[in-house]
């Protein structure tokens, strides 16, 4: 399929600025300079095998910007979202950002696993990005200081070593875990996930029991897996997949009998599993984990839903990971705009969102945040990480530990395969 160039919102606002006389400059410096419409990118898999994750993705960044444009804009400028779809692959992630800085995008929203694709480009052109670090190092190595992750950057290593929370590994021990198997997409990002989280066991008496770190995506068949975790005696497992996958391996180990391994699933907390009843009853009884719980809205949680519920077709109760990454990311370019004042230049937006430090995304994720500053070092990580743990009912989703938080330290991990 093609490239999607933009979006219906985009279209509307662009009729919508066309209306009132505005235009948009042929680049994102000039734009901003004359006071004119600043232009955001959004790179996302609207195709491809990624798709199922990632096709409503764009929500989040379209209602977090047509909230900013309701209450004014940036320091008088309304910005419009332009989006393209890197079809599930780098090259054609590079091809999309290639084509909206030759459009006059002003910086980047990267809602994808394959920001990797362009990084390099964009960070030679000095175009602010801002997403999420899902896909490889890339958001915290040099020179690529115009990246900002709105989830820290995990997979970027600091002196030959991975920096991480073991909270995961906490949350699995507490539920009984002592045997842990590992399945992971073969992109090097989630192989290191699921990598960290073994080492992060290992003192707290969790054995690794079976790895696949060669998953493609849009995996449905597990049964030579699922054979190999019932050989070893597996009674954990924790997956760094999206969430079809989810679904597929679950019911394979559930076909197979295996129904006493307690399942951790990172994508599984979403709408589009809810609105699936024999996906959900399938799934029954294993976990999810989440940045942001929806059974018990914080305000910056329920300001998002109001905000997707009125400018996108978004009408569940639980955003995909990706929608509320999206919003954040959003959200986070907008804190930039705002920090460069009233005539932003690239150079000024990415020099001053560097001094940012406990970011939450106006409350959605909960404290300490990230921090910006200490580019690419162990300084920029908090010393502790939080997440909230979910398990599936054939009905809906149920907070463990009452829906508190669990906290896990920060901890130093060997590269996968060392």
């Amino acid at each position: 399929m093609g490239r999607r160039v933009a979006s219906t919102v985009a279209a509307a606002f662009a009729v919508g600025l066309l209306a009132t006389g505005w235009g948009v400059a042929p680049n994102g410096a000039a734009a901003a300079a004359s006071g004119r419409p600043i232009t955001i990118g959004l790179i996302t898999s609207e195709t491809g095998l990624a798709a199922s994750s990632f096709i409503d993705a764009q929500w989040g960044a379209q209602a977090r910007i047509a909230a900013q444009n309701a209450a004014g804009g940036v320091h008088g400028h309304r910005l419009v979202l332009d989006v393209e779809d890197d079809q599930s692959s780098p090259s054609e992630n590079q091809t999309a950002a290639q084509l909206l800085v030759q459009k006059g995008a002003f910086g980047i929203i990267e809602d994808t696993s394959f920001t990797f694709g362009a990084a390099k480009y964009l960070s030679q052109q000095g175009v602010p990005v801002t997403g999420a670090a899902i896909d490889g190092p890339e958001w915290g190595q040099q020179p690529n200081t115009n990246m900002f992750s709105v989830t820290g950057i995990g997979s970027t290593p600091i002196g030959g070593k991975y920096y991480t929370y073991d909270t995961n590994a906490r949350f699995l021990r507490a539920i009984g875990v002592t045997k842990l198997a590992g399945v992971a997409f073969a992109i090097q990002s989630a192989i290191q996930a699921n990598s960290s989280t073994f080492q992060a066991g290992a003192p707290l008496g969790i054995s690794q029991c079976y790895v696949n770190n060669s998953v493609p995506f849009g995996a449905v068949d597990f049964t030579a897996a699922v054979l190999a975790i019932k050989s070893a005696h597996c009674n954990g497992l924790v997956a760094a997949t999206l969430l079809s996958t989810d679904i597929a391996l679950s019911n394979a180990l559930e076909q197979a009998g295996l129904t006493g391994i307690k399942q951790l699933y990172y994508t599984g907390y979403d709408q589009n599993l809810l609105d699936q009843p024999k996906a959900m009853a399938s799934m029954a009884g294993d976990y999810t984990t989440t940045a942001v719980n929806y059974a018990d809205p914080t305000p910056g949680a329920r300001n998002m839903l109001a905000q997707l519920k009125k400018y996108t077709p978004f009408r569940g109760s639980i955003p995909s990971l990706n929608i509320s990454q999206g919003w954040a990311a959003a959200d986070l370019m907008i804190k930039g705009l705002e920090l460069a004042g009233r005539n932003p230049t690239r150079q000024s937006f990415i020099s001053r969102l560097r001094q940012v430090d406990h970011y939450t995304a106006g409350g959605l994720y909960p404290n300490p945040g990230v921090s910006f500053r200490h580019f690419g070092t162990v300084a920029q990580f908090p010393k502790t990480g939080c997440s909230y743990y979910m398990k599936i009912t054939a009905n809906g989703f149920v907070p463990y530990h009452g829906g508190k938080l669990v906290c896990g330290k920060l901890v130093a991990t060997n590269p996968a395969g060392s």
